[in-house]
């Protein structure tokens, strides 16, 4: 149970961001921090899910703070399904970024993209160093969630060049 807690609080957090953007009426800033919930979701519990190849002894890795790491970028073995899932995984939360703030450009959207890469990766690394979350904290995972935040939000931004036109 005590692996959980973190996701827990987190939860609540998104939970009243998500009640006072619902109370306020803005919806689209409610799918965004839904879209954190579920990003949250999948990185931050204890359930780990694997789409790709057993990896392990594969890959480079490092034992650091209760967890498995994996610094070394674009190993043949880790660009396996879950690499590219990742960029999938968060090309919707980088549509509603472009969504909720269409004004910002590609250099934002990269900011943007790595911080959310960051931001998952080192939830993760702080859940295996409090409660053994159990979670590999990967370096690809953050250049595949800023893509997938990058190709998102420039999803968005072409879909809404392309109704201007038509108007």
């Amino acid at each position: 149970m005590g692996r959980w807690i973190p996701y827990i609080v987190v939860s609540l957090i998104w939970l009243a961001l998500s009640w006072h953007a619902a109370a306020q009426h803005h919806y689209r800033r409610l799918l965004w921090w839904l879209g954190c919930w579920g990003l949250a979701t999948l990185t931050w519990t204890p359930v780990a899910f694997s789409f790709g190849s057993d990896t392990v002894g594969q890959v480079t890795t490092h034992w650091i703070a209760g967890g498995i790491w994996v610094l070394r970028p674009f190993e043949r073995a880790s660009m396996d399904t879950s690499f590219w899932l990742n960029i999938v995984m968060t090309m919707p939360q980088g549509m509603l970024l472009g969504l909720n703030w269409p004004r910002l450009r590609w250099p934002q959207w990269l900011l943007a993209g790595l911080a959310t890469g960051l931001t998952l990766e080192t939830g993760q690394a702080i859940g295996n160093w409090l409660v053994s979350l159990g979670r590999w904290v990967d370096i690809n995972d953050v250049l595949t969630n800023c893509l997938g935040i990058v190709l998102g939000a420039g999803l968005m931004w072409w879909v809404r060049q392309r109704t201007q036109v038509r108007k």
